[in-house]
């Protein structure tokens, strides 16, 4: 088959399954198992494909047609310039995620220079910590997640993206970490999906991506309330906790932040504009109002 004829296909077979982006998704995929960019294929459309790459792809197609995320059909997402392993024990990190990032990167710059203690809770791929270590070097990082099947994609991507060490806890959100450590940042992207939404959610996530991850109980703010009312334990004087939230849950998380001591509480917009974060501060200055960045 030349390169046209199984793109053809590719893209018939998306099409029929009722994929969104069927010529698109065909091109990526297609890309990623010749290791060619996707320009390539209007230069080479006839160059042939051998048997083995052409069967790998029609397995791809065959996935992906049953609605199975392209990051887990190619193990991998890319997420602020660096390529994740990922697999159906962790959420595909989302781009909505990296404004906090950004955020949080100028924010250890500014106040940190010289180094800080960072906590990523909830951990997952190990996406939004190891993204931090890698473009802030002289941070000192521990991840944290309930999941052992999560944590070992976490330490997987810890040795293939950063140099240094990064320290992983396993447990149940706090109780993983030993008594008496202190952060100077804690983060967190928790499962904030109520089970009503849950119900709601796209197939392709719903039945591939982990449950636990995305359920946060009944109103989706059970993990906020035990992250929130815990946190101060183990952040420093002055330290800030910062955590992703969902579309409607800013004034609940907002007050649960309030009614637990945090102040100069801030919004952080994703890409599409939504209040996708919001940070507090474990200090003693007076509460101010909140500021939308973005």
């Amino acid at each position: 088959m030349t390169i046209k004829e199984i793109l053809d296909f590719g893209r018939q077979s998306l099409t029929r399954a009722g994929i969104e982006y069927p010529g698109l998704e065909a091109e990526i995929l297609l890309s990623a198992i010749l290791d060619h960019d996707r320009v390539y294929f209007y230069t080479h459309s006839q160059e042939s494909v051998d048997l083995k790459r052409a069967e790998t792809y029609r397995s791809a197609i065959e996935r992906r047609c049953q609605l199975e995320p392209v990051a887990y059909i190619l193990g991998k997402k890319e997420f602020m310039g660096l390529d994740f392993f990922v697999n159906g024990h962790v959420l595909i990190p989302r781009p909505d995620t990296e404004p906090m990032v950004e955020y949080l990167l100028e924010y250890l710059q500014v106040n940190y220079p010289k180094g800080a203690k960072i906590l990523d809770l909830c951990t997952g791929s190990g996406a939004i910590g190891i993204t931090i270590k890698n473009y802030f070097k002289q941070g000192i990082v521990s991840l944290s997640d309930f999941s052992a099947e999560a944590l070992a994609v976490a330490k997987i991507n810890a040795s293939q993206l950063v140099s240094g060490d990064l320290t992983l806890y396993e447990g149940d959100l706090f109780a993983a970490l030993p008594q008496g450590e202190t952060f100077d940042v804690i983060v967190s992207n928790p499962p904030y999906i109520s089970q009503a939404d849950m119900k709601l959610l796209a197939r392709d996530i719903i039945e591939y991506e982990p449950h636990m991850a995305l359920d946060g109980g009944e109103s989706g703010l059970d993990f906020y309330q035990r992250i929130i009312s815990e946190a101060h334990l183990f952040l420093k004087k002055n330290g800030l906790l910062a955590l992703e939230i969902g579309d409607d849950q800013i004034d609940a998380v907002s007050d649960l932040l309030k009614n637990n001591g945090y102040e100069e509480i801030q919004t952080i917009r994703d890409l599409g504009g939504h209040m996708r974060c919001l940070t507090g501060k474990l200090s003693g200055s007076k509460p101010g109002d909140i500021n939308k960045l973005g």
